[in-house]
This record gives structure tokens, C-alpha cells and sequence, in this order.
């Protein structure tokens, strides 16, 4: 039902969503692998917040953030100057403003292993996390057999890498990178609204102050609160949203979307129209 948004923009797209209420749900290609890029963002949040619910994690614990941890970008990532910051703002810049360097020193907090494990402990079998921004990256180096972060930041500045040869790296490959599916996503967002209402809670306020996204709320009634995170890769663009509408229906969905084209406003905006489509069809 969503093909008609995409195939003329020469793109394709899984798509999913589910009522937080009922369970029930609908989308086409929900089953499909999705990379999840920065979405993985989601996952770390909310298992950073459920550390701290069970005191395993001091919210208001200084992290020193220095040159070594600066991965380039928004937030702390692209710093100049070293920083000390507590592990919760960490966790806030890493869902509002996308900040990879805070999801790497997040994630050492919680620690790589309860990330991993997090899919297998809620029942989502279509998703398997390996770790934060720093992990990808890493894996991204070593396929291009560079010697390290610094220079491969070097590199992809100077733009001697060509956009077919990082594809061909593992974090464009499913089975070797952060995966999920649509369909998981909602679920996922299913569990986290269902959830401990002080985890609900902040993950909900993260997630309403995503100032990097917006693809799937672009059509969204004007009142319809919405909550969100996105991540990107050149041919790869996702979103997963909760909108709650002035009724009371609460609707989470996942949508995404492999353009072969540099046109990527106008499949963001077909990412809306889908989003919006599959709100009016489950009703």
C-alpha cells in the first residue's frame, strides 16, 4: 500500500505500525533487516534509564569527555575543548541532538554486554544490537584497512573514499552492523510507553525533543503529539515515531526507506505520507 510513495522516486520501504493499547498492527516488509544507524540510540537510552531505576547507574556521575572520545558531529562529539559533563546530560544529548561520542560513554556505563543482550531479554527477535557509534565505526576502519578512527575521520573528509566503497563496508550490511526490523521497533516502542511510567516518562521527553528528525511527523495533524528517533547512511533513512492523537490513541511507527537517488526530501517526505497512510488504515 506505501509502494506508490516510493517507486517513483526510485526508492523502496519497510514500514510498520502498531497501537500501544492493543498490540495490533499492520506494514508491509515489517519482517525485512533494517539498518538501524543512529536509532540504535533508542535502545541505549532506554536501558541507560532502567540501569539508573534499579540504581546500577549514578545519573549524576561526571564523565570527562576529551579529544579521544570525540567522534566528530553534534553535541560533544564535535567539541573543541574537553568537557566533563554527568552521565544523564550524556544520555540527553545522545536522544536530542543525536550525539555519537555520548552514546559511546552512555553505552560504556551500562556496558556493551547488557546492550547486546537487551533484544534477546524483551523477545525482539528480529533485532541484534553490537554495539554504539564507536563499535560501527571501528568495523567500518578495519574493511577499509585504516588504522584507526583518526584517520579514517581524515579520509572521509577528504573524500578519498569513493560512496561504493563505504557501502560495501559493514555498516551498509545488515547481518554485520545494528539491525532491527519495523516491526520490532514498534514493539519496542510498545514496550517502552507500556512500561515503568518513570522510564515511559523520560524516554517520552527525549524523544519529544529530537531536534534531528522529523521525517515521519512532516504531515502529521497539527495536533497530534509526536515523539521520535531517526538515524541516516548515505541510502539508508529511518525514523521510529509515537504519535498521540487528541482521542487517545497512541499509534508507534517505523519506517524505512533505501532511496537510489539524491533525493532524499522527497522521500523523506513520502516517509510522511506513509507514516500517515498506515495511521488511517489501522484506524
Amino acid at each position: 500500500m506505501i509502494d506508490q510513495f516510493f517507486a517513483p522516486l526510485g526508492a523502496r520501504a519497510q514500514a510498520h505500525v502498531r497501537d500501544l493499547s492493543d498490540g495490533r498492527g499492520i506494514g508491509v516488509g515489517e519482517d525485512e533487516p533494517v539498518i538501524l544507524v543512529s536509532v540504535v540510540k533508542l535502545f541505549i537510552a532506554w536501558e541507560f534509564r532502567r540501569q539508573v531505576e534499579e540504581g546500577l547507574v549514578d545519573p549524576a556521575a561526571m564523565v570527562r569527555v576529551t579529544a579521544a572520545d570525540r567522534l566528530g558531529g553534534t553535541g560533544t562529539a564535535g567539541f573543541r575543548y574537553d568537557s566533563q559533563i554527568s552521565v544523564w546530560d550524556l544520555a540527553s544529548l545522545m536522544m536530542e541532538v543525536s550525539d555519537n561520542s555520548a552514546a559511546d560513554l552512555v553505552t560504556a556505563r551500562i556496558g556493551a554486554g547488557s546492550l547486546r543482550s537487551l533484544p534477546g531479554r524483551l523477545g525482539l527477535k528480529g533485532t541484534r544490537l553490537i554495539g554504539p557509534p564507536r563499535a560501527i565505526l571501528e568495523d567500518v576502519a578495519r574493511d577499509l584497512d585504516i588504522a584507526d578512527l583518526q584517520a579514517l575521520a581524515h579520509v572521509l573528509d577528504s573524500g578519498a573514499v569513493s560512496t561504493a566503497d563505504l557501502r560495501a563496508t559493514s555498516a551498509w550490511d545488515p547481518a554485520r552492523t545494528n539491525v532491527s526490523t519495523c516491526a520490532d521497533l514498534t514493539a519496542f516502542a510498545r514496550h517502552v510507553w507500556n512500561g515503568p511510567a518513570p522510564i515511559a516518562a523520560d524516554m517520552r521527553t527525549w524523544m519529544g525533543r529530537q531536534l534531528t528528525g522529523g521525517r515521519l511527523s512532516r504531515l502529521a495533524p497539527s495536533d497530534v503529539v509526536v515523539h521520535g528517533r531517526s538515524g541516516s547512511l548515505p541510502g539508508w533513512l529511518n525514523e521510529v515515531s509515537v504519535w498521540e492523537w487528541p482521542d487517545g490513541r497512541r499509534h508507534a511507527i517505523a519506517v524505512s526507506a533505501q532511496p537510489t537517488r539524491r533525493n532524499f526530501r522527497e522521500v523523506e517526505l513520502a516517509m510522511s505520507r506513509a507514516a500517515l497512510a498506515l495511521t488511517e488504515a489501522l484506524g
